[in-house]
């Protein structure tokens, strides 16, 4: 009887631990997954400010480059956490790959974001050096290339970054008045949220 739980109890205890590092293999997808949901419309909001000030179409080619290589970036991912481990490595570079090319992205930006304007200059840059953050963090949650199915897998504690402070940093700095009244005009509306999508579900909308 003693045999028959101590079986039992070490089956239980076998299965928890499956299950927690099973979890906790992928957790970095998911935090790669919010900082984009957050990072990519930051940076187009850097592009609308430029339009703005400079009384000129927003950069649509530019936008739709970001959104394409957020998008790359985290379907690779998730294909990254799921492949087998024959095919972990090559997935690996084509992840790496994909946000060199979001990473790519933000350089862009920064090149096209000159305005006369000396304050709205002084938000982009401001702006910039936040969306910086979240393509360092997108870096610092990837796996290594090296190893790459096992790796995948050890790395279960990705470095702490807080999407809804930094939502709340960028969205200060993005409402601080510049004296231009197009640009004070159109940043409220540019504001990125706070919270994921099932927060605001769960909370009808309260928290964003």
């Amino acid at each position: 009887m003693r045999r028959a739980l101590s079986t039992k109890k070490n089956l239980v205890v076998a299965l928890a631990c499956a299950m927690l590092c099973t979890a906790c293999s992928t957790a970095w997808v998911s935090t790669l997954d919010s900082i984009l949901a957050a990072g990519a419309p930051a940076l187009i909001n850097i592009l609308q400010i430029v339009a703005v000030a400079n009384d000129q179409p927003v950069n649509s080619n530019l936008a739709a480059r970001i959104n394409a290589d957020a998008t790359a970036v985290e379907t690779l991912a998730a294909d990254f956490a799921k492949v087998s481990s024959e095919s972990a490595p090559g997935i690996c570079q084509q992840l790496q790959a994909a946000v060199s090319a979001y990473q790519a992205d933000q350089q862009l930006v920064l090149q096209v974001a000159q305005v006369s304007d000396s304050n709205t200059q002084t938000k982009i840059a401001l702006l910039a050096d936040l969306v910086a953050g979240t393509v360092n963090a997108i870096t610092a949650v990837i796996p290594s290339c090296q190893k790459a199915a096992s790796f995948r897998s050890i790395k279960t504690t990705p470095p702490p970054y807080s999407m809804s402070t930094f939502a709340a940093h960028y969205n200060s700095t993005l409402v601080a008045k510049t004296g231009n009244p197009a640009v004070d005009a159109v940043t409220p509306k540019l504001k990125i949220r706070q919270h994921s999508k099932l927060v605001q579900v769960m909370t009808f909308g309260r928290l964003q």
